[in-house]
This record gives C-alpha cells, sequence and structure tokens, in this order.
C-alpha cells in the first residue's frame, strides 16, 4: 500500500501493509505469507543428504513408504533413509532418470533420456533393462489397476502401455509432441498433459481418448486429481525463444545397440540434448535418435514473458482457473489427504499450498533456480526434488520454532520525523511477535542507517529512531510449540515529512494560440524570407487576443496546492490576479482584448498552505521568462505613397506599415478582388515594426485598377489600405 495523508492530520502521513501484495515486497526468513494478507512461521525444512547430482528429476514411494529418487547427470536412482540420508541403489548407463515409480510388489521403474530405456530395480537393488521405446524421452509413469507400465513420451507423444513381462505397445499416439504427465484416477481413467497445444487427454478404461480441456497456454505441464475427481492442470509456458549452453561443457557421444519390438535392431547415435538442463519438460530443438524435427519451438533458462496458471477442470470439461503465478513455471503439483494442493514452481523456487476455497499461502522459498518435483507422503511430510543444483528438501507438518519478516524500504522522498508504529496479529499460547524499526538516508542500508531499536511485543510503539528520508521495520516470530504459529495480519506506521516547497515544472505560454494562418492560398511576386511565411488566423479578433497560460507543478510531499496566475504591466506595481486553481497541472485563458497595448509580466505562485499551517507553509514563484506583449492595434500603413505606372501597364507602389507594439510578419495585397499576392520588404527581411514596402504588379491593360493592402502583425492584427490608379 502507498503512503497516504491521514483524513484527520494534513500534514501526516501513515504506511499501512495488510495484504500478500504488500508483505510479498519484503523478504522472508522461515516465513510463510497467506493470499489473504498474513504472515506466520513457515513448515520446518530439512535437507536430504547424499545427492550428488545437478537435477532430482522424480520422486516416488513404494508400498512400504520408502522413497526414491530419480537423477542425473549420470542418471542414478537413490533411496531415502529415515536418517535423511539418500543412498544410490543404481546408477543407469543414462543421461537422465526423468520418471520414476515403484509397483506393489517392491519393483522400481526407471524412465530415462534421451535413449526411451525403461529399467526395472528389484527389492534387492539389482537393474536391467525392462524395455526400450522409439522415444527420447519418458517423461512419466505410471502403474494401471491390472499392473501395467504406462509411460508419457516425446518427442513424438505417444502413450505406451508395457505388460508385467516388458512388452510395449502402443495405446494412445497422440498429435501432440511430448506427453508430459500421466494420472491415474480411481476408475482407471488416464489423464495427460500436453505441449505445445496445453491440452488435458482423458483416456477410458476402454481406450477412448478425448481432450478434457484445451488450454490457452502452449504447455499443460503437470496434474493432480482431487478426491473428487476434479482434474487440476498446472501450466509452463510463455518462454522467450533462446538456445541454452548448458550441455556445450559436457558432450557424451555413445553408440549402443538394443533390441526393440518396434524394429529388429536400433542403433543409437547419442548427442546429448540441450533442453534436458533447465527442467522436466523445457525443451530445446529437439531430436529423435535418427531424424531431427523442425518448427519445434526453442525454449530457454529464463524466466516466462506471461503468467502460468492453474486449472481446476470437472469429469464434464468445465475449467476454473483458481492459481496464477507471474515469472514462474507450474512444474509439479500433489494433494495432501485433505485435499490441499502442494505447487512447486521454477525460477521463482517456491512452495504453494493451495486450499480448497483457492486461497494460499506461499509457504516457503529455497535457494536453488528450479523446483521440478514434489511428492506427499502419509503423514504429511512433503518432498521436495530441485534441479540445476540437485537438492531435495524434507516440508514437515510442523512450524519453525523463529521466523523473521523484513519488510520494503518506505522513501518518504524527503526527511521524516517519526509518529508510532502499531499493528494487529493473532498470538496463541506459547508464540510471540515482535517488531523494530531501523532508519537512514541511503535506498539500502548501509553502515550509516540506525540500528535496529529495541524489540517491542506491545502491539503499538514510538518509532525512536532518528529523523532520516528511509525507514525499515522488521517482524519476528517465535512458536514454543511446533504444531502452532502466530501470525501478523496488519502493519501501521506513521511519519511527517519535512516540508518541501512546491517546485515549478513548466510555466509557459502555449504557442501559436493567436498565431496568424493563411486567408486563402497567396501568390509572391518576390522573393520572400522564411520569417514571412507564417500563417495568419482566420478567427475573430476576440479570440486572436486569447493568450493561453499552462503550468505543471510538483510536490514532494503530495500536499493540495493553491496556484494563483497574476499580471502587471511593465510600469505598474500592483499584481492583478488573473487566475485561481488547485490543478497541480492546468492552464488558463487571460482575455487581453480590452487591456491597453504594451508589455505584461506574468507570475505563477504556488503554495501549499491548504495542507499546512500557515507557520510551515511555503510558496514558490516564477515569472514567465519575457514579459508578454498585448498588441490590440492595427497597423498604420503610411498615407504617403509612390504610385508609379510605366508604359507597359507596370505599376510599382512603394509605401511604409508601422505598428506600436509588435513586429511586422506579412504584407499581402490583391487587385480588383483577384487572387492575394505577397509583397516584399524593401529590406528583404520582415523583422521590425517599422518596414517598407515595394508592389510590382505584371504589366496591365488599360483601365483604372484597386489595390487593397492588407500588413498583419506578429499578433494577428491587420491593417488596411486602398489605392487606385490608371493604366493609359
Amino acid at each position: 500500500m502507498i503512503a497516504l495523508p491521514l483524513a484527520n492530520a494534513t500534514t501526516t502521513h501513515t504506511w499501512s501493509q495488510s495484504t500478500e501484495s504488500d508483505f510479498k515486497k519484503g523478504s522472508f526468513q522461515n516465513i510463510s505469507v497467506h493470499s489473504k494478507g498474513e504472515l506466520s512461521l513457515s513448515p520446518q525444512i530439512e535437507t536430504i543428504n547424499g545427492i550428488h547430482h545437478t537435477y532430482v528429476w522424480s520422486i516416488a514411494m513404494d508400498e512400504k513408504k520408502r522413497i526414491f529418487l530419480g537423477t542425473g547427470d549420470p542418471g542414478t536412482v537413490y533411496c531415502i533413509k529415515n536418517n535423511n540420508e539418500a543412498t544410490e541403489i543404481f546408477k543407469t548407463p543414462e543421461l537422465y532418470v526423468q520418471s520414476i515409480v515403484a509397483d506393489k510388489n517392491g519393483n522400481i521403474y526407471a524412465g530415462t533420456a534421451p535413449r526411451g530405456i525403461i529399467y526395472k530395480i528389484n527389492p534387492d537393488g539389482e537393474g536391467s533393462v525392462f524395455c526400450s521405446l522409439p522415444a527420447s524421452y519418458i517423461w512419466d509413469m505410471e502403474i494401471d489397476n491390472n499392473s501395467n507400465l504406462l509411460a508419457a513420451t516425446g518427442d513424438d507423444g505417444i502413450l505406451f502401455k508395457i505388460s508385467p513381462g516388458g512388452c510395449p505397445e502402443i495405446l494412445f499416439d497422440s498429435p501432440e509432441t511430448n506427453l508430459l504427465d500421466i494420472m491415474l484416477d480411481q476408475n482407471n481413467n488416464i489423464y495427460l498433459a500436453t505441449e505445445p497445444n496445453g491440452l488435458v487427454y482423458k483416456i477410458d478404461a476402454t481406450g477412448n481418448a478425448q481432450v478434457l480441456y484445451d488450454a490457452e497456454e502452449e504447455e499443460i505441464h503437470c496434474l493432480a486429481i482431487d478426491s473428487s475427481g476434479c482434474v487440476y492442470a498446472g501450466t509452463a509456458s510463455g518462454i522467450q525463444t533462446t538456445v541454452p549452453k548448458a550441455f556445450a561443457e559436457k558432450p557424451v557421444e555413445e553408440t549402443v545397440a538394443i533390441t526393440s519390438p518396434f524394429k529388429e535392431e536400433k542403433t543409437w547415435d547419442i548427442n546429448i540434448p540441450e533442453e534436458l538442463t533447465i527442467a522436466k519438460a523445457a525443451y530445446t530443438q529437439r531430436k529423435t535418435p535418427s531424424t531431427q524435427r523442425s518448427g519445434l519451438q526453442q525454449k530457454a533458462m529464463g524466466s516466462p514473458v506471461k503468467p502460468n496458471y492453474i486449472y481446476k477442470i470437472t469429469e464434464d470439461g468445465f475449467a476454473e482457473k483458481i492459481f496464477e503465478i507471474e515469472q514462474a513455471f507450474i512444474f509439479d503439483m500433489t494433494f495432501d489427504s485433505e485435499d490441499n494442493l502442494f505447487v512447486v514452481t521454477g525460477n521463482e523456487s517456491s512452495i504453494y499450498k493451495i486450499y480448497s476455497d483457492a486461497s494460499f499461502t506461499r509457504m516457503a522459498d529455497v535457494d536453488v533456480s528450479q523446483l521440478l518435483c514434489c511428492l506427499i507422503t502419509n503423514n504429511n511430510e512433503l518432498y521436495v526434488g530441485s534441479g540445476n543444483e540437485g537438492k531435495v528438501y524434507k516440508i514437515l507438518p510442523s512450524y519453525a520454532k523463529t521466523g523473521t519478516f523484513f519488510s520494503n524500504i518506505l522513501d518518504t522522498s524527503t526527511l521524516s520525523s517519526w509518529g508510532n508504529i502499531s499493528w494487529s496479529c493473532a498470538e496463541p499460547q506459547s508464540t510471540k511477535i515482535t517488531l523494530s524499526t531501523r532508519t537512514g538516508n541511503s535506498e539500502k542500508p548501509d553502515v550509516t542507517w540506525s540500528d535496529w531499536s529495541i524489540p517491542n511485543a506491545s502491539l503499538q510503539m514510538k518509532i525512536t529512531n532518528l529523523p532520516a528520508r528511509f525507514i525499515q521495520y522488521k517482524a519476528a516470530l517465535q512458536t514454543g510449540n511446533a504444531a502452532t504459529s502466530p501470525s501478523l495480519r496488519t502493519v501501521s506506521l506513521s511519519y511527517l515529512p519535512k516540508n518541501q516547497a512546491p517546485v515549478i515544472i513548466k510555466f509557459e505560454v502555449e504557442k501559436n494560440v493567436s498565431a496568424p494562418q493563411q486567408p486563402s492560398p497567396v501568390k509572391n511576386d518576390a522573393a520572400v524570407e522564411t520569417k514571412s511565411q507564417l500563417s495568419f488566423s482566420q478567427k475573430p479578433h476576440h479570440e486572436i487576443a486569447q493568450k493561453k497560460i499552462l503550468w505543471e507543478i510538483e510536490d514532494t510531499n503530495n500536499d493540495s496546492l493553491q496556484i494563483t496566475v497574476s499580471y502587471k504591466g511593465l510600469d505598474e506595481n500592483t499584481w492583478k490576479i488573473l487566475n485561481k486553481s488547485n490543478q497541480n497541472k492546468g492552464s488558463c485563458i487571460w482575455e487581453t482584448l480590452r487591456l491597453p497595448d504594451g508589455k505584461y509580466e506574468i507570475k505563477l505562485e504556488a503554495s501549499d498552505y491548504p495542507d499546512n499551517p500557515p507557520e510551515t507553509a511555503l510558496t514558490t514563484e516564477t515569472l514567465l521568462q519575457q514579459p508578454l506583449t498585448v498588441d490590440n492595434s492595427r497597423p498604420i500603413i503610411a498615407e504617403s505613397m509612390t504610385v508609379k505606372v510605366k508604359s507597359e501597364g507596370i505599376c510599382t507602389i512603394i509605401g511604409s506599415a508601422q505598428d506600436e507594439c509588435t513586429e511586422i510578419m506579412k504584407i499581402q495585397y490583391t487587385i480588383d478582388g483577384q487572387e492575394w499576392l505577397s509583397a516584399s520588404p524593401v529590406d528583404g527581411i520582415f523583422d521590425y515594426m517599422e518596414e517598407s514596402f515595394q508592389i510590382t504588379t505584371v504589366p496591365l491593360r488599360q483601365g483604372d485598377y484597386t489595390v487593397i493592402i492588407n500588413v498583419f502583425d506578429s499578433e494577428g492584427n491587420i491593417g488596411v489600405k486602398k489605392v487606385i490608379f490608371h493604366v493609359k
């Protein structure tokens, strides 16, 4: 929330924070933030030791509640022991174990990339090739009610069903490039997440496939199913096209001959694909083992350029967005027994808990760039695997003992003195919240900032730090009962900025308000200088006499201002008010028609007295850079003119014109009401209040002629003269 003036104290400001968007501007240490605007202690987080790989792609749990991990590079399977130690149980010759699943007999299946080989690891830890598929990536696997292994693959978008004996068959050949996730419901229906068209497929027990939902996003990355059968789909779209460089450092080339039921023999020429360096489905230009696919989007490490969402999809295909996240990918989701949805993200590397009412808690942030997979146990322990630094975190259902929230830094724009800071919270038994503050005059805290004030738990305290421009508060939460957490709901602090004078950004007269415009097409009878080519106004004279004055003013304190525009003649002492306004950016019209000709000063005053007492109110004033000329009089054309008519019918008229206040800008004439022509000044340029001019006609026939002469000054006033002559 931005700082706003208090309604009952025009010079005191308050800064309040009470929403999720307010609090997420700060930083967190063991703190969770709720979407409804509440801070609490985060869950306890433990790190699993013994993992020495860059990526933890997948997590699975067997019937004995043992946790298994699929990692890379190289593709290795780990088992987590009770002491939070991961032990390597099988190392494949592949680059990555991207999917892992356990059957009811204690066998572990590891789907690998980039050769599409599935390994089977028996309960004794012995591994062997279970099946090889004509696919580059085995993105996910599940076991159906008949003990068949289902494998969602890429980059041909095929779902394989593999019998317990290891015989594969194509269950569904989709038009998609990649099947990224697979889920089974209680009725053995299969759900698939795809890219590049962002589809969710449903395949019933008879093998009939249909599109359950078509999302606007290009990639549905992960799926989850709640207890009522609703499907949740998380997206990971919006990354800009570029090519990552990660695999250039460690090229691997290997040729392996493997027997496949689809071809008698397939020779694999393995060049490390770049796409496996980012996240589970962050692809680059994909290749099949034998041919390179064209026209596929390349993806890069980086933040998405548009939001990603979680959709809740009912059995009849009705979908609604229940969660939105900016600049992050949704990489995996899982439900607990109470239908709370846990979500892990990439780039942002946050863990979310979404409740049945669609409210959510940002439970924790971790110090890695990608969270790739998650699994929740029956005792509500959440395991999360990461990439770009391969780690596994165990999120416990109990709260951390202590946590600290650091607010974002408030810039009060000027030196400020401080009032009170107050907060509202809930403190169950054995819990406590204290607040403290610090201030300084640099945007980033440094050694010149004050120390943190003594922590206070009284819900309101006087801010004792020295006056300064910047302020920050710190909230410390603690609990003596791991099952209970305090919660901080609102924080407000008051401050009084030192009054600063308004700053005048602009004060000017709008140009060309009375600028003359051409009355009709004009031909020149001589060379015309650039200055004489101004257009002349056809507006009524009273409009020509209007001057539009503009201003723009800023006030550091955001005070309400009183703007006053005044004028006086250069020979006068008393200012006359022209306009009053409370608009920091505005204008007024000065009607000068009834004013005497002459030069006038224009003054602008800006005062913040509406929001300040007289003794502290400040006023800024300035004058227009140049005095403003008021000229309502017409130029005068001298009575005496020289008119000469030559024998060939050419007439020459020589005369002069004068204006009392402004420069002569143009002279035009017409012969017998025909087209208007321009006359040239004798000295070649219109630049003075008095000008001599010469008109030379074309050869004319015998007869009488009337010439009308118009002289224009810079204010658009027109002097008129008539000349009659005879051609013999």
